[in-house]
């Protein structure tokens, strides 16, 4: 959902920074800004810093920095849209409806959460019921799935007649129509309307945030499907959401712990091993893993390990996903259990502390597609040897770190016995085919565009019309179409000239600025450079004037080599009158030096 800038600079306005922080971490005052222990990763010295005159926070320790809105996401683990909203709750300021909504759909949204945390409520009453619900909690208790699992994960249980939900929520006033697009009710050929889920052991279903958008079920006779969800609906798309993410975002991004992310595929694996101590666990709703559920996973963990059915099928999901976090830099590893057992097996037959070594010692993912791969292609046969290669290359080829590229190259050379040349001259083969797929080079790019290194002058100078706006006036009047070799440089730059012409510059803050920034690593680069202090109005004016010299004398030097390239050019051609017209500019020019 799209807000206005003036909702958001509202909303920024009134949710001072030193408060909002001071919530969740101690500060302590230390000259003009407040210090803490980072609560993003583990240290004994604090290194936390925050600037009430600027209103951002940066930590010296792992470069991680922002605004307010950039604290509450990080630490609460929430894309913008919530932490806006939960900043405007905190604030007290009610915000306008978001433009990209219809009011139907809105108000059809607030419908669905209703009937299903109504039909949550039914479903979980239904199987503490000690008459109603004896045949499964009977079936749990074979599973050795206690009271404390079934409070937990709000267990429930959907009663086998065919219109027991139905009839709660008509009594409760909602309408067929609503019924159906829920997906909880469905009607038959005939035009019967009936409960989807019937003799079923429920799973209730969270987003991220906690709210309650879906089911699942597993029957608990003989009837087909064993596990079925609720469909896709305006608030669940089974594609982006994951089991148990609402509780186990807590466990995997602590301070000070590892941020890895577990996952299984089913229902009763997550459980298993979430009540079994490994709370930094989630499922995949039965379904394969997606990048959308790649992506919201990045943004709690910073690795994966995958424990999948030790079967083909288990296998084979386990090798799908494995490009998908490669592809978005994230590190992912395999689990392998004993044949014909899963997860929740294992733990109930071996117990937890059997669990912990696997965990540990789970393959990379080199190792793992390494030996599926040789099970399914002899390396002896040359079409069995390019299979393997090929699909390796694949996933290497997705691989952004030129480090691990070249650690995984040397490892697949000596295990195949395939010349390491031969390999690297084959990926450089694929990447090439796959950029010529996607990738046109644009118009009139310009030399230095695309580099990400930025130097040190730049930053400096990029600090200094950050931390003073007064001084992008002069920058712009003086060069106006400067171009850093850094793209995030240049991205800063383009943002401080789009405020710049939309609003006076007085108005220009650090805080406002960081609001528009999106990217999480473009954010943590801007504020690192707000925190430099520059001491006195004079000290900043002075690197700023010594600053606009050096453009200066490089913005002479390259006219200086042009004019020379032209007065050669003139001379090879015998045009005297331009050669002398040439060199009269260049002398002008050495006399302004």
């Amino acid at each position: 959902m799209a807000f206005s800038e003036q909702v958001i600079d509202q909303v920024q306005q009134a949710s001072d920074i030193v408060d909002v922080v001071s919530s969740y971490v101690p500060l302590k005052r230390a000259g003009r800004n407040y210090k803490a222990l980072c609560p993003f990763h583990h240290e004994k010295t604090p290194s936390f810093m925050v600037n009430p005159d600027k209103q951002i926070f940066h930590c010296f320790g792992c470069g991680v920095g922002g605004d307010v809105f950039s604290f509450v996401m990080k630490h609460e683990q929430m894309g913008f849209p919530e932490a806006l909203r939960h900043l405007a709750d905190r604030a007290r300021i009610c915000l306008p409806e978001a433009s990209d909504t219809t009011p139907e759909a809105r108000s059809l949204n607030e419908r669905l959460y209703q009937i299903y945390a109504l039909a949550s409520e039914f479903y979980h009453t239904r199987l503490t019921n000690p008459a109603l619900g004896e045949q499964a909690r009977s079936y749990l208790a074979k599973r050795s799935f206690d009271l404390e699992a079934v409070k937990t994960f709000q267990l429930g249980f959907a009663p086998p007649e065919w219109r027991a939900l139905l009839q709660m929520l008509t009594k409760k006033g909602f309408r067929d129509e609503e019924l159906l697009r829920s997906g909880l009710i469905v009607r038959s050929v005939q035009g019967e309307a009936y409960d989807l889920f019937r003799n079923r052991i429920i799973f209730p279903i969270m987003n991220a945030q906690g709210k309650l958008i879906a089911f699942g079920g597993r029957v608990l006779g003989d009837e087909t499907p064993k596990y079925l969800n609720s469909p896709e609906t305006s608030i669940f798309k089974k594609r982006k959401e994951l089991y148990a993410l609402h509780l186990a975002k807590r466990f995997i991004s602590a301070p000070g712990a590892i941020r890895r992310v577990l996952i299984t595929e089913g229902y009763l694996d997550c459980i298993r091993l979430y009540m079994s101590g490994f709370q930094n666990v989630v499922a995949s709703l039965g379904t394969s893993l997606t990048e959308e559920h790649v992506r919201n996973l990045k943004r709690y963990a910073d690795e994966a390990i995958v424990i999948f059915d030790p079967d083909p099928a288990g296998e084979q999901a386990s090798l799908r996903s494995l490009d998908l976090f490669l592809e978005e830099g994230m590190a992912v590893k395999v689990l392998s259990l004993p044949q014909g057992i899963d997860p929740d097996d294992f733990v109930r037959a071996r117990g937890p502390e059997a669990m912990k070594p696997l965990i540990e010692e789970s393959q990379d993912f080199f190792d793992f597609k390494l030996r599926v791969l040789l099970a399914r292609y002899n390396r002896s046969d040359s079409l069995g040897l390019l299979k393997v290669t090929g699909e390796f290359l694949d996933s290497i080829s997705k691989i952004k770190n030129a480090v691990l590229v070249d650690r995984y190259l040397k490892r697949l050379s000596a295990n195949l016995g395939v010349e390491e040349t031969s390999l690297r001259s084959e990926l450089k083969k694929l990447k090439q085919k796959q950029t010529s797929l996607r990738f046109t080079k644009p118009a009139g790019s310009q030399v230095g565009q695309t580099s990400d290194k930025e130097g040190p002058f730049e930053n400096i100078l990029l600090s200094l019309l950050l931390n003073e706006p007064m001084h992008l006036t002069v920058f712009q009047e003086m060069f106006p179409h400067f171009v850093f070799s850094s793209e995030k440089a240049n991205k800063v730059l383009h943002l401080l000239g789009q405020m710049a012409h939309e609003e006076a510059l007085s108005r220009h803050s650090a805080s406002k600025l960081l609001n528009r920034v999106r990217d999480p690593e473009l954010k943590n680069y801007v504020s690192n450079l707000l925190v430099r202090e520059w001491g006195s109005a004079r000290d900043r004016d002075r690197a700023f004037h010594d600053c606009m010299e050096r453009l200066r004398k490089g913005e002479r030097s390259e006219q200086l080599k042009a004019l020379r390239h032209q007065i050669s050019q003139a001379e090879k051609t015998g045009d005297e009158k331009l050669v002398l017209q040439y060199v009269r500019e260049y002398q002008g020019l050495l006399g302004k030096g």
